[in-house]
This record gives structure tokens, sequence and C-alpha cells, in this order.
């Protein structure tokens, strides 16, 4: 019998790789649609047509004349001859700042325009008001060497797209433009605007009297600064007028501030008798005056660097006339009239002088303190202090980090040596004794003071506090004969312990 051969099997390894390949290859693809379903989507360019473009380049040297009239119903002229010289509205002496004259003629030498909104004049015909062009915001008509000459009537800016732009016609011109808002404020300018501004040089370290003058002419407050500039200034102010007391070195520091940032506004004219009577100074409402001690000033100059300028004693006034309107005020500073924000000015006008005083009773630092005296209705007792510069070994004067002159100070209590330190402790704790509060409008009292304080100051000026029986709680303060304050009974005391 014939045997049959078996079917041989393939060996297992081959089914094995074959597995794996295509394993493989289906990870692969897995992998791959992974890939492609998780790949960011490319962003869609869209292209943007540009409509903008230019319908008159010329050069500056080229425009003849620029007239503007403004919604206000403001119209003025500008008229340059062929060497570049401008004169405004006829008048060649009329100065223009020069940041006006190059944005006034670079806006008028080459008329461009953002897009075209619409050629058909019929589009817009009926909607003249919307577009603000019913009354132009402005008028801009140039004239150019060549005899060519356009009308620029430039509406409100486009309210719904942050876009930038206005609405413009053009005489002669069915289309409606959008023109920059760039252009459109360069042209929108009032006469008073092209001068140029020469702000007031003030400097607060050098301020040493101030007097603020109402519309009556009698002077409403007035500070002198005793002494010289410089060091502690700010606390050695003096009020004068209404009253003699001294004032707050902090209040006198925000008074100074608000003096120093005194800006002008549009040039208005020449402070002519005729814009004198016009303007309103024939009758000031107020008047602010400075004076400026002679004093040497660091600041960073054009190229950066620190410079210190020594400027002369000097002063500065400014006048104010008429109101334009509730926000803006006519004032006058040396031969020419201006226009400055009411809201800057009303700080002065309006304030208080007596806002402005100290609330501390002691008036002398003890830096400037050369004598005390305290007298009582039985006793009194009077403290006298003796500086001595230091020498160092080398026979020169000691300095300290500021630059100051060191002192050795000795004391002495009706002739008699005392402990400095026991002293300068004493003086320390009656500086920081404030009033309690301020006196009824009127107030007085037959009675004596009953405690007597006497500065004598190392400048030779003496300034007296005198407490009087106010109440059973109170004493109050008489500083250099004015009375303006109380004091809590007891609130004063020098005590050497």
């Amino acid at each position: 019998m014939q045997s049959v051969r078996k079917k041989t099997k393939k060996p297992l390894r081959y089914a094995r790789w074959m597995l794996l390949a295509g394993l493989l290859l289906l990870l692969a693809g897995s992998i791959g649609a992974w890939r492609l379903a998780s790949k960011p989507e490319e962003p869609i360019v869209i292209e943007k047509t540009i409509h903008s473009g230019t319908l008159y380049t010329y050069a500056e040297e080229d425009i003849a004349s620029l007239r503007i009239t403004l919604r206000s119903g403001e119209s003025w002229q500008l008229t340059q001859d062929a060497d570049g010289n401008l004169a405004v509205d006829g008048d060649s002496a009329y100065q223009v700042a020069q940041r006006k004259r190059t944005s006034l003629l670079s806006a008028a030498a080459v008329v461009t325009y953002e897009d075209v909104l619409t050629e058909d004049a019929l589009a817009y015909a009926q909607n003249y008001a919307d577009f603000g062009l019913d009354t132009p915001r402005v008028v801009a008509e140039i004239s150019y060497r060549d005899g060519t000459a356009v009308t620029l009537r430039i509406g409100d800016d486009h309210a719904l797209e942050d876009t930038g732009w206005s609405y413009m016609l053009i005489d002669g011109d069915p289309r409606l433009y959008a023109i920059d808002t760039g252009t459109a404020d360069a042209l929108t300018v009032e006469k008073a605007d092209l001068h140029p501004i020469e702000q007031p040089v003030l400097h607060k370290a050098r301020f040493d009297r101030i007097t603020l003058t109402g519309e009556d002419g009698q002077v409403k407050a007035a500070w002198v600064l005793q002494g010289d500039i410089g060091g502690d200034a700010n606390d050695r102010w003096q009020l004068t007028v209404p009253l003699t007391y001294p004032a707050d070195g902090e209040s006198m520091s925000n008074l100074h501030d608000n003096l120093e940032n005194i800006r002008l506004g549009a040039y208005v004219g020449e402070a002519t008798p005729e814009n004198l009577t016009k303007y309103g100074f024939h009758a000031p409402r107020f008047v602010i005056e400075i004076h400026m001690a002679a004093g040497s000033i660091g600041s960073a100059n054009a190229a950066g660097e620190y410079e210190v300028v020594d400027w002369p004693e000097s002063s500065f006034t400014l006048t104010v006339g008429a109101a334009k309107n509730d926000a803006v005020d006519y004032v006058r500073v040396e031969d020419s009239i201006y226009l400055t924000s009411h809201y800057s000015l009303a700080v002065f006008m309006n304030m208080k002088p007596v806002s402005t005083l100290t609330r501390f009773v002691a008036p002398t630092a003890l830096g400037n303190l050369a004598s005390l005296r305290i007298a009582g209705p039985d006793t009194a007792e009077e403290y006298v202090l003796t500086r001595t510069e230091q020498v160092a070994e080398n026979n020169e004067l000691v300095y300290d980090a500021q630059g100051n002159i060191v002192y050795d100070v000795t004391c002495t209590r009706n002739g008699e040596s005392i402990a400095y330190t026991a002293f300068e402790a004493a003086y320390n704790n009656l500086l920081i004794v404030t009033v309690s509060g301020t006196l009824s409008t009127g107030w007085q009292s037959d009675e004596a003071p009953h405690t007597t304080y006497t500065f004598t100051q190392t400048d030779g000026v003496v300034h007296v506090v005198e407490l009087v029986h106010c109440d059973a709680f109170h004493d109050a303060v008489v500083l250099d004969g004015n009375t303006m304050f109380y004091l809590i009974k007891d609130g004063m005391a020098f005590n050497l312990e």
C-alpha cells in the first residue's frame, strides 16, 4: 500500500514576521491619520485690496496760500512768499511755531486719501449731516504756485469702526472720500494755536515771596520766606497777609508745586491797550506774583547730561482777565495774552490762606534756635545755646555727610551749664506739640497770658508764643500777636526730665 505524503507546515517565524509587518503598516497608517487629523488648520490669508491714493503732490515751497475755515466760523489764511517766509492774515510779523508750520505745509503739499467710499454723488447727497459735511469740521482751500487750487471739506470721524479716518469732499469732484484723521487733525487749527508758546521758567527752589491779589485789587494772601533759599526752606515760610503766622512746610511745598506747574495755553495776541480792554484786563479778576531769588538749579540738558545753571533774581506775574468760557480764562504774562485752563488757576483763586498755617505750636527748628525764654506768673527760665565749629586734627572744619558744618553745642539755663542732650530731648518734645482746634471768629480775652515762650533764632528773628486761659480745658495760643488756635490745658510743657 502506497503511503500518503502529509502536507508540510511553514515555519511559524515567517507568519510572525508577516503579522508584525502588517501591524507596523497599520500603526504607520494610524499615526499618519492621527497627525493629519491633529494638524492645525493653515490660516486662511485674506487679501485686502488697498484703495488709498494720492490726489495732489507738491513740494512745501510750492504752496502759495492756505485758508482754513473751522466749524466754529473762525477763518484765517497762511501765505508763503518765494523765499519761504510766512504771513498770517497778511501779517508777516506773526510768529508761527515750527511744529505747526511743518504739519500744515506737509498736509497741504501732498493730498492723499484712504479710500473712495462712493463715486455716486446721489448716494450721499441727502446725508451730509450724517457725515458732518453740512457744516464741515474744517474747509482747507489750497493754492499752489502753478495756479492749481483745491478745496477740501473734511467732516466727522468715522464712528462705527476704529479705522482712523474722516469723511471728505473735494470741490468739483463727485466722490466721497475717507481721509486719515492725522491729516484732518493737522489742518484743524485755530489761528491762536499757530503762535509758539514760551512757557514760564519757574523754580520752586528759588521762590522767596508769593502774593495773590483778588479782583478788588486787595492782596488776598502773601507768604514770605524767612531767611535764604535752600536747606529747610519749606519750613521757614510765613503767611503775612491776611495775618502774620508761620506756614506749614507740607502745605507750602504743595503750593510751590502747583505754582511751578503753571502752563500757558493758546496764544491770543499782544497786550495792546485795545486787547487789554477786550479781554477784561482793565478789571483783573486775579493776580499771581512770584519773586525768585538768585540761585543755582541742576537739571538735565539737551544732551541728557546733568548741568547746573546759575539763575539771576527774577519775578513772574500772571494776571487773570475775563473768562472765555467756564473752562478757559484769558491771562496776561509780560506783553502777551494767552488762554489757560480755569481749573489750574482755581487752585489759587479759591484757596483759603489760613489753610497753609502750621498746626505746630513751636515756630523755630532746633538747628535755628539761639535761645529760649519761658516765663510764668512767678518764674522765668532762659536757655542759651552756644555752637562751636568742630575742627579736625588737620585744623580743617568737620562736615557731615550732607556737607554741613558739624558743631559742638553747649547749653546754659539762667547762666548755668546744663547737659545739652537733656535740653535737646525736652525741646524735641516741644516741637511735636500741635494745636487742638480753631478758635471762633473774633475770640478775645481780657486775661494776661499765664505762660510766654520767647524763641530767638540764630538770624535774630524773634517769635513769641503766649498761652492765654480760654476755658476750663483749653488755652488760646497767641503766636506773634495773632490768635487763631487753641490748645488743650497743659498740652505744652518744657520738661528737662
